[in-house]
C-alpha cells in the first residue's frame, strides 16, 4: 500500500509546481506591472500659501505622483504667476480650478481674469436675438441703449463701443421675455455708466469686424430725428433740377461735446489763438477761444483720447446759411445748453460766423440764464467751455463730472455756393 502511494505523492508534486508556475505567470506579473507605474512631474505647495497669493517660483516645487492628476501643472513655469483662488496646504497638489490665471502679454482676457484698471459687467440684452449665436468670449461689439418709457419720445444713445465680450448666456427658454445675458470688459471708468444703461433703457449690441478699431463721436437720437428733414453732405449734392430751394453761404458744422479733465483742458487752452471771458471775468459762465491757424485739433482731440484725458459725450453735424441760423440743443428744463449759429455776410462778401451759447439752471425760485456772443472765422474751430459749476451732470448724467470740464468743439467750414448746388427747405431754426 505505502509503495503504491509514493508515486502519486510525486505525481501530485509535479502538478503543484505546475500550477504554481502558471498562476505566477499569469497574475503576478500584473499584479507587479500595476505597482510599478511610473510616476508623473505635479506642482505641489512647498509651504502653507493664503487665498489672494500670487505664487512666485519659491512657493512651489515639483512632486511625483503615480498616474495622471487631471487640472495639475506640470512645470513650475507653468504655475507661476497664477493667483490663488483658495488656500493651499503644504504638499498639496496645484490644480487649474483653484487658481485665476496669469493675463496674456497682449493684455487680453482669454485666460478669464479681468485685467488691471478694467471690470466685467454683465447686461441684459433685448432685441438682439439673431447675433446671440454669432457672439463668441473675445468678439467687439458697441453698447446702445434705448428708452422707450415715452411713447412719443423714443431715444437712443451709443453709450460704449469697441468692447470685448468675455461670455454669452442665452434667455431662458422658459421666460424669454427677459433676454439673454452679455458679459462685456470695459474700463473701470466706464462700468457705472453701463449698469445705469442697463438699469433704465433696453441694451442692444452690435457686432462689428475684430480687425474695426474706429469709433465714432457719442450722441444721442430721437425717433423723430429718423423722419426729419436735417441737412446732411449728401443732400449738398443733390443737383438744382429736384425741386429745392439753394441755401445762401451755407456752413457746415460739427459739435461736440467734451468732457475734459484738468491736463486736457489746459493743453487745449495752450493751443488757442484767443481765449476770451464774457466780460472779462474769470469767472464769467462763458470761455471761447479759437485755435490757431494751422493748428490740427482733430489730431489733438485724439491724442487726448488715447491718454483718457478727453471723452467725446456727444456729437451732431449741422448746416446753416444766411438768413438760416441753426441751434444745437441738450437737456431739459431747468437744466439746458443752446448753442446758436448764424452766418452773417459782411462788407466785401465776407463770411463770418456768429455763435451765441446760452445755458439756463434753477436760480432761486426761477431759472437764470448766462448768454455770450462771439465771433468767428467761416472756416475754424473753435472752443466754448462753461464755467457753471455742476450743470454738465444735469445736462448728461450717468457720466463722472468730478473734477471734469464741460467744453464744446466746433469745427465749422463754408461750403463753396455753385448754382448747382441746392439743399432741402429746414426752416429758419432746429
Amino acid at each position: 500500500m505505502k509503495r503504491n502511494m509514493v508515486p502519486l505523492l510525486g505525481i501530485a508534486f509535479v502538478v503543484a509546481i505546475i500550477s504554481t508556475g502558471i498562476f505566477y505567470g499569469l497574475f503576478a506579473g500584473k499584479l507587479r506591472s500595476s505597482s510599478d507605474i511610473p510616476g508623473h512631474s505635479v506642482v505641489v505647495a512647498a509651504r502653507d500659501l493664503e487665498r489672494g497669493t500670487v505664487i512666485q517660483a519659491s512657493d512651489v516645487r515639483i512632486s511625483e505622483a503615480p498616474g495622471m492628476l487631471a487640472g495639475s501643472f506640470s512645470k513650475l513655469d507653468e504655475a507661476v504667476g497664477a493667483t490663488l483662488l483658495t488656500p493651499l496646504k503644504m504638499n498639496e497638489p496645484l490644480l487649474g480650478e483653484r487658481v485665476a490665471s496669469r493675463i496674456s502679454s497682449t493684455g487680453g482676457s482669454s485666460n478669464g481674469m479681468v485685467p488691471s484698471g478694467m471690470r466685467a459687467i454683465s447686461i441684459r440684452v433685448s432685441e438682439s436675438d439673431g447675433l446671440l449665436n454669432l457672439l463668441r468670449p473675445g468678439a467687439r461689439v458697441d453698447l446702445q441703449a434705448v428708452s422707450d418709457r415715452d411713447a412719443n419720445r423714443i431715444e437712443l444713445r451709443n453709450v460704449l463701443q469697441n468692447v470685448e465680450v468675455l461670455g454669452v448666456t442665452p434667455p431662458d427658454p422658459n421666460n424669454h421675455a427677459a433676454g439673454a445675458v452679455v458679459t462685456v470688459l470695459t474700463r473701470a471708468q466706464d462700468a457705472d455708466v453701463v449698469a445705469l444703461a442697463d438699469a433704465g433703457a433696453k441694451m442692444r449690441v452690435t457686432l462689428r469686424n475684430p480687425f474695426d478699431a474706429d469709433t465714432t463721436a457719442h450722441r444721442a437720437m430721437a425717433l423723430a430725428s429718423v423722419f426729419s428733414n436735417q441737412t446732411t453732405q449728401a443732400e449738398l449734392a443733390t443737383p438744382a433740377s429736384a425741386k429745392k430751394d439753394a441755401w445762401d453761404h451755407p456752413i457746415q458744422l460739427h459739435v461736440q461735446v467734451l468732457n475734459v479733465s484738468d491736463a486736457a483742458l489746459e493743453e487745449l487752452a495752450s493751443r488757442l489763438d484767443s481765449n476770451k471771458t464774457a466780460a472779462g471775468s474769470p469767472d464769467a459762465a462763458w470761455r471761447v477761444g479759437s485755435f490757431r491757424s494751422g493748428e490740427d485739433a482733430a489730431k489733438l482731440m485724439q491724442s487726448l483720447q488715447e491718454k483718457h484725458e478727453l471723452e467725446v459725450v456727444s456729437g451732431e453735424r449741422l448746416m446753416a446759411g444766411v438768413g438760416r441760423p441753426i441751434s444745437y440743443s441738450a437737456g431739459a428744463a431747468p437744466y439746458q445748453l443752446r448753442l446758436r449759429f448764424s452766418p452773417e455776410l459782411a462788407s466785401g462778401d465776407k463770411l463770418s460766423l456768429r455763435v451765441k451759447p446760452e445755458i439756463s439752471e434753477p436760480s432761486g425760485p426761477g431759472v437764470a440764464t448766462s448768454k455770450y456772443d462771439a465771433g468767428f472765422a467761416a472756416n475754424s474751430s473753435f472752443l466754448v467751455e462753461s464755467a457753471s459749476k455742476g450743470v454738465a451732470g444735469r445736462l448728461f448724467p450717468g457720466r463722472s463730472w468730478e473734477q471734469r470740464h464741460l467744453v464744446i468743439l466746433v469745427t465749422a467750414y463754408s461750403i463753396q455756393r455753385n448754382p448747382a448746388v441746392a439743399v432741402a427747405q429746414t426752416g429758419q431754426e432746429r
